[in-house]
């Protein structure tokens, strides 16, 4: 859409800007999005998604179409349709012993989903001209916005809204004295292939989704299925499943019996040794499952971080920060997508009724909806910080850990320790 003085610009082509072009294209608001990246499918890895107490403002959110378009993003189909949603079983990896799972949750309330597919389906009809745009600065007055990037152009409207992730530059202007949190935590994402007669004893205790730690030397990881044959009918029979390993381990002195912390390995072949390392302690079907990761599969080496929301916030003028580019968090309580899509929903509700607004009008909004994010996500972020060094740590492990305990939009966690 061509920009006029009342356009939203919005920054990141992901889960949350797309909502929110969608939203606004719906209502005939015009917007324009930029994303950094080449195209839907620039970053490589995609990932697995667990969508719950977000899926009703889903719902006000997307078009009937595209509703009903969300089982193709299923990450097993077939699974969810003859009724076996997953548990989400927590083990013991050394032994083998089931420790906690969820209860069961019927399609509408709990989906587990692969994400590219995802972004794919909520892009439909959302006209991305602008690729490979990386945002250098802004600048803002009562009446308008604009924003440069860094092929020399720019762009000016009435609101900005940050969709771009948990290294967002714009949040890093709006606040440059709050760094992100790093994690001591490392971290490898492996996208695999595996056989059906290789999944099958997995697939006996959960279909979807299961993760553990070991109690022996305080690695974790989960296994989700990301694609499975039963998703695609028409392919050969001996198709295979493709996985989403997702491992990490503490950074710290003493892991593994060694004197300084384990760092990322240099190189994929290092990387898949590493992790067979860890997992020769580890009980079947866990061990197997590990030692037998093909080399040629893809892994991808993280180190955690998060960003803790101001307690409060005193004013952004008319730019909003949305998702990760406000809270990003460690993924051990598969909350940060069921957030950003909250998030989407109140900028709607508290912001853009004040599009054509005096400035005032809609600064008072921004203040308003950033306000509510920040109480609603701050003890977010906390606990799961808090799940993720549980999850190293064997002995913290139980279910009052914020790792186990139940996932909710408005959590009651005390923060009194992180002050």
């Amino acid at each position: 859409m061509s920009p006029n003085k009342n356009t939203v610009i919005i920054i990141g082509a992901g889960i949350s800007g797309l909502l929110l072009a969608q939203y606004l294209q719906k209502c005939g608001i015009p917007y324009q999005i930029f994303e950094r990246d080449a195209d839907l499918t620039t970053r490589g890895v995609g990932w697995g998604l667990t969508l719950h107490w977000s899926l009703p403002a889903l719902r006000q959110l997307l078009p009937e179409e595209l509703l009903r378009r969300i089982p193709e993003t299923y990450v097993d189909r077939a699974s969810v349709e003859a009724g076996r949603a997953s548990t989400f079983p927590f083990f013991d990896l050394s032994t083998g012993e089931l420790v906690a799972s969820t209860p069961t949750a019927p399609e509408a309330q709990r989906i587990r989903i692969a994400r590219d597919r995802y972004r794919e389906v909520i892009a439909t009809g959302i006209d991305i001209q602008q690729w490979s745009k990386a945002v250098t600065t802004f600048e803002s007055n009562d009446e308008s916005v604009t924003v440069h990037f860094d092929d020399g152009s720019s762009t000016t409207g009435r609101l900005l809204v940050a969709c771009d992730g948990g290294n967002s530059r714009i949040r890093r202007a709006l606040f440059p004295d709050r760094q992100n949190y790093k994690i001591p935590v490392r971290v490898m994402g492996i996208k695999a292939e595996f056989t059906p007669e290789q999944m099958g004893p997995l697939r006996k205790l959960d279909p979807i989704f299961l993760q553990g730690t070991a109690s022996t030397n305080d690695t974790y990881t989960f296994i989700s299925v990301l694609d499975s044959p039963d998703n695609h009918p028409s392919v050969h029979a001996d198709s295979r499943y493709v996985l989403q390993l997702f491992i990490s381990w503490p950074l710290r002195a003493g892991f593994l019996n060694e004197e300084i912390p384990t760092p990322l390995p240099d190189t994929k072949e290092a990387s898949l040794e590493l992790i067979r390392t860890f997992a020769k302690s580890w009980a079947e079907p866990f061990h197997s499952l590990v030692i037998n990761i093909p080399a040629d599969s893809e892994v991808k080496q993280l180190e955690l971080y998060d960003w803790l929301p101001p307690k409060e916030v005193h004013g952004t003028g008319n730019v909003a920060l949305v998702g990760d580019a406000f809270h990003p968090m460690a993924m051990y309580r598969g909350e940060g997508a069921n957030h950003a899509i909250v998030d989407v929903l109140d900028l709607i509700e508290t912001v853009i009724p004040h599009l054509t607004s005096e400035a005032a009008s809609l600064q008072r909004a921004v203040k308003d909806y950033q306000s509510a994010v920040c109480s609603r996500t701050r003890p977010a972020v906390l606990a799961s910080r808090q799940a993720c060094i549980d999850a190293h740590d064997w002995s913290r492990i139980s279910r009052e850990s914020p790792l186990l305990s139940r996932r909710v939009m408005k959590l009651d966690f005390d923060d009194s320790r992180f002050d």
